[in-house]
C-alpha cells in the first residue's frame, strides 16, 4: 500500500437541503422527538423559490468540497413547479448527479395524538396539546393532491444528471392508502422511493401498538419495498425486518452520526450487510449531523465496527466503510460514468486517510464525468449571494422569540415520550 493522490468520488445517499445549511451548529444532541420539535418550530421550509435554490446550492456546494459527485436529497420544499426545480436547477448547475425524493405524509409527524393513533395507549387528543403543537400537528393537504403535483413534476422535468422520484416520510405517519398510491406512481413513473422508516424507539412502539406490526413489514405487505427502494436509518430492526429487507432487494442508507446525535441507536449494518442488502452511508445534513462530509461518516462507521457489526465480516472495516461510501452508492439508480468521477488531493493521504485523516481540507478537485466541478462550483454560489441568503435565515432561527419557542416545546415533548417510553 502506498500514499495516494486521488480516490473515487464519494455517494451520499442522504441529506436534507431545505433544512441544510442555516441550521448547522444549530441544534443540539437530543432524542429524535424533541429534536423534530426544535426543528419545526425554527421554520425549516424555504418560503420561496430563491431560498429553496440557495439552500440547494450551498448544501451541494458543501458535499462537492467534500468529494461527493453524487447526492440524494430528501426535500420538503413546497410540491411546486417553481419550488422543487429551484432545487433541481441547482444540483444540474453544480454539475451534480442527483436525485431529489419528496417527503409526504398524512398523518401528524410532531406528535402521536389520540385522532390518530387510537391503537396506541400512550396518545394524547390533540385538545390537551399546548396550542402551539395542536397548530403543528395538522395536515394540511389531502396526500391524493400531494402525489397528483408530484407526478407532474417528475413527468415535466428535464434534467441532464439530476432525477425527482418519489418519496414519503415514514411509514408511522403515512396512512396505508397513501403507502399504496405512492408506490404505485413510482412504479407508474418508472422512478425509485424512499422513506426514512425505523429511526427511534418510540416509533417502533408506536408502529407496532397502531398496526401490530414493525415499519418494515408494514412496507413490505403494502408492497413498498423492492429493487428501487432506498430504507433511510433503518436502526429498529430486527432479524425479520432484516431478512424482509433482503429478499425484496431494497437497498438501506446508514447515517450513524445523526442516528447517535438524536439517540436513535446502532443500525445492525453487520447483519443486513451478511444478509445481502445494499447498505450505502449517508450525512442526514446539516440540521442534524452538521456535516455534508461522508469522511467523518466513514470513521464513525469503522470506530463503532464492533457495536454495528461490521467487524464481523471479516477483513477491514476501513475498507468495508469505504465500499459503502463509493461503489454502494453508485448503484442507487444514478446515470453516468462513475470510472470518470474522482477526487484530487492537493497532498498525499495514506492509504487508510479516507477514515483516519481529514481528507476533505485536501481536497484541490472533483470530477464528475471526467470534467472538473469544484472551482468553477465555488464561484458559481458565491455570485448567486446563496452564502449570503443563508446567514440571513441562520439569524432568522437564532431569534430570541424563535429560539424560546423551540426549546419549550421540546422540552414538553422530551419529558412526555421520555414517560411514554419508560412504561412497558
Amino acid at each position: 500500500m502506498t500514499l495516494r493522490m486521488s480516490m473515487p468520488s464519494l455517494v451520499n445517499a442522504h441529506t436534507h437541503s431545505a433544512y441544510g445549511p442555516h441550521f448547522k451548529g444549530v441544534i443540539p444532541a437530543q432524542p429524535f422527538e424533541p429534536y423534530m420539535i426544535d426543528i419545526s418550530v425554527r421554520y425549516f421550509r424555504p418560503e420561496t423559490p430563491q431560498e429553496a435554490s440557495a439552500f440547494a446550492l450551498v448544501t451541494g456546494l458543501d458535499n462537492l468540497s467534500a468529494g461527493h459527485s453524487a447526492i440524494i436529497d430528501s426535500s420538503s420544499v413546497p410540491l411546486t413547479k417553481e419550488h422543487l426545480y429551484a432545487v433541481a436547477q441547482a444540483y444540474e448547475d453544480l454539475g451534480l448527479k442527483a436525485w431529489i425524493f419528496s417527503e409526504i405524509a398524512d398523518l401528524p409527524i410532531l406528535f402521536y395524538t389520540r385522532e390518530a393513533y387510537p391503537r396506541y395507549p400512550h396518545a394524547i387528543p390533540l385538545r390537551n396539546l399546548p396550542a402551539d403543537l395542536q397548530e403543528m400537528c395538522a395536515v394540511e393537504d389531502d396526500y391524493r393532491d400531494q402525489l397528483n403535483a408530484l407526478q407532474g413534476l417528475i413527468r415535466g422535468w428535464q434534467g441532464e444528471r439530476v432525477k425527482i422520484g418519489v418519496g414519503i416520510t415514514n411509514p408511522v405517519w403515512c396512512s396505508d392508502a397513501l403507502i399504496r398510491d405512492a408506490t404505485d406512481l413510482a412504479r407508474l413513473m418508472d422512478v425509485p422511493i424512499s422513506f426514512h422508516v425505523e429511526e427511534s424507539p418510540l416509533q417502533r412502539k408506536v408502529h407496532m401498538a397502531q398496526w401490530g406490526m414493525s415499519g418494515i413489514r408494514r412496507a413490505a405487505e403494502l408492497g413498498a419495498l423492492g429493487q428501487r427502494t432506498l430504507l433511510i436509518h433503518a436502526v429498529q430492526v430486527d432479524e425479520a425486518d432484516i431478512a424482509l429487507i433482503a429478499k425484496s432487494g431494497s437497498a438501506v442508507c446508514h447515517a450513524p452520526i445523526s442516528n447517535l446525535k438524536i439517540r436513535n441507536g446502532i443500525a445492525p449494518v453487520g447483519k443486513m450487510i451478511s444478509a445481502g442488502i445494499n447498505v450505502c452511508l449517508g450525512t442526514d445534513g446539516h440540521s442534524v449531523a452538521d456535516v455534508e462530509d461522508l469522511f467523518p461518516v466513514m470513521k464513525f462507521v469503522t470506530a463503532l465496527a464492533d457495536q454495528n457489526g461490521i467487524a464481523s465480516l471479516g477483513g477491514l472495516a476501513e475498507d468495508v466503510a469505504l465500499r459503502m461510501a463509493t461503489e454502494n452508492g453508485y448503484s442507487l439508480w444514478f446515470e453516468g460514468d462513475f470510472s470518470q468521477d474522482r477526487i484530487e488531493f492537493s497532498s498525499p493521504i495514506g492509504p487508510f486517510g479516507h477514515v483516519w485523516d481529514a481528507p476533505a481540507s485536501k481536497i484541490s478537485e472533483v470530477y464528475i464525468d471526467g470534467v472538473p466541478r469544484l472551482a468553477e462550483a465555488r464561484a458559481m454560489v458565491a455570485s448567486r449571494g446563496a452564502h449570503e441568503l443563508v446567514a440571513l435565515w441562520n439569524q432568522r432561527i437564532l431569534g430570541w422569540e424563535t429560539e424560546h419557542r423551540a426549546r419549550t416545546l421540546a422540552r414538553w415533548v422530551e419529558e412526555t415520550t421520555k414517560a411514554w417510553l419508560a412504561e412497558q
